[in-house]
């Protein structure tokens, strides 16, 4: 299975182009970084990436992404 990771400043149609292939039936990983970060920050946490238990945060939510777009792996 080939993998890409979409990167780019805001604006550059990143978004748009994600839509487009999940249109054309192409399985999609979100990123988890920013929901984690809203997430924490709607708690009252205004530096979120300060904890240490940040980056375990995205982990664990990115893998539970992956594992839920790809059933059976």
């Amino acid at each position: 299975m080939r993998r890409f990771i979409l990167t780019g400043t805001p604006g550059t149609g990143k978004t748009a182009l994600l839509r487009q292939l999940e249109i054309e039936g192409h399985s999609l990983v979100e990123e988890a970084a920013t929901d984690v970060i809203a997430a924490e920050q709607a708690c009252g946490t205004a530096e979120p990436w300060e904890n240490p238990a940040f980056l375990d945060s995205i982990v664990s939510l990115q893998r539970q992404r992956q594992m839920c777009s790809a059933p059976g792996i």
